[in-house]
């Protein structure tokens, strides 16, 4: 029996089942710290957290050092119902589990200027494992007519695969503060993307031996990033572009059985693929009601189909966009309490979404706390799920899918200030 394009296909998937973004669009992470697990709402933040997510408006705090440690577990599973053209039905999950995603956010502030920097897990973020396959491996048993009606699985073969997905980022910049009012800043991030696929099939019942896959793949980019922050009495008005980051990936090819290589040869060693990281553009706007009573409110705008990414998806792609929603209350002194929600519709076709891209529309929640242990120290502990819409009746070749996805986190840190 000889191993046809449509099985090779199946095996080559892994290069597309990383982990996605957590909290954002297809490639950001804009979780980054438990500011953001706990409140949501965070693109007009005058706390440390806008470090990240309103860096002209660091020239708001109040003391000279300000540092933000976090770190969020992340539980993640991707579920697939097929129904096969022979009539077969069978669910797959994939599950990814992060038991720490850090960040490091720091400023230093000097009269109207301030310089701030820090280290995130830009995108990416974890590693996603489907220990039973994917729908295509059983499409070509079922139809073949060695083995009709069968799954791999009824005759004792086995397909395991696994993707990982991270993108580091080092950020520096400095923030002005021109008058009263108004705050700019310029910045850049520094990009570093690591990728690992992985597919170990065990096709010995079939005849055709055991094929295994094994390809890393690096890459960098640099992201110019500029901010602008207005405040007037109660209420800050924020905004953050980030350009577009140009990046490609190559492949360090470790292991790719012969008959995979003639089919598939971008994945052959030293073969380099696109993957940009879109523009993004994030506007906010906070509002004390009265005092120790806030309400914010975010939008954030993903230019996907500008971008560059692999076998040209994007056009396939119209774009992220997100609505964001907060509150918080200083309940006394040391203790506040935030809630918030994040509302995103990703903008993909038809003919994006397959079993290897599961990126769907969904709402999230989250919840938490800070506590201001001392004048210098503050703790914050929040809870986020994301609840997808489930995608129904996709049309593959072999038959429909129905996808579902399910994302929660927990995020702590602590604040200093000093």
């Amino acid at each position: 029996m000889k191993l046809n394009k449509n099985f090779a296909m199946a095996t080559a998937i892994a290069t597309l089942t990383a982990t996605s973004s957590f909290a954002g669009g297809l490639t950001h992470n804009t979780n980054q710290s438990a500011h953001f697990v706990r409140g949501v709402a965070r693109d007009a933040s005058t706390a440390v957290d806008a470090i990240y997510t309103n860096p002209a408006g660091t020239t708001e705090f109040q003391k000279t050092w300000n540092i933000s440690l976090n770190s969020q577990t992340v539980w993640q599973s991707r579920i697939i119902n097929t129904t096969f053209a022979t009539g077969v039905e069978k669910e797959y999950e994939g599950e990814a589990f992060v038991p720490s995603m850090p960040s490091l956010l720091a400023a230093w502030k000097h009269g109207n200027v301030t310089v701030s920097g820090a280290f995130t897990i830009a995108g990416g973020g974890g590693t996603v494992e489907y220990d039973d396959g994917l729908p295509m491996f059983d499409a070509f048993t079922l139809t073949n007519p060695m083995t009709p009606g069968k799954l791999l699985s009824d005759l004792h073969g086995s397909a395991e695969l696994e993707g990982s997905s991270y993108i580091f980022g080092w950020t520096l910049g400095s923030a002005y503060r021109f008058n009263d009012y108004i705050s700019g800043y310029v910045g850049a991030r520094f990009n570093y993307a690591t990728n690992n696929y992985k597919v170990d099939a065990d096709l010995s019942t079939l005849g055709m031996g055991k094929a295994e896959m094994d390809v890393d793949q690096n890459g960098y980019g640099i992201t110019p990033i500029l901010s602008l922050d207005v405040r007037y009495k109660r209420l800050t008005v924020a905004a953050k572009f980030e350009y577009r980051t140009r990046m490609e990936l190559e492949n360090d090819t470790k292991k790719m059985p012969p008959q995979l290589a003639a089919s598939f040869p971008n994945y052959a060693d030293g073969v380099k693929t696109d993957a940009d990281m879109p523009s993004y553009l994030s506007l906010g706007a906070q509002f004390e009601f009265i005092e120790g009573v806030r309400g914010a409110l975010g939008y954030h705008r993903f230019f996907d189909a500008a971008a560059d990414y692999a076998n040209g998806a994007e056009k396939y792609l119209d774009g992220t966009n997100e609505m964001l929603i907060g509150f918080e209350w200083d309940v006394i002194k040391p203790l506040t309490i935030s809630i918030g929600a994040q509302f995103s519709r990703i903008g993909v076709s038809d003919k994006y979404l397959t079993e290897m891209n599961m990126n769907v529309d969904a709402n999230s929640y989250g919840g938490g706390i800070a506590f201001r242990a001392t004048d210098w120290l503050t703790l914050n502990l929040g809870y986020f799920h994301s609840f997808y819409y489930e995608w129904k009746n996709d049309k593959e070749a072999y038959g429909k899918n129905n996808y579902d996805r399910e994302n929660q986190m927990v995020g702590v840190g602590v604040d200093l200030a000093f």
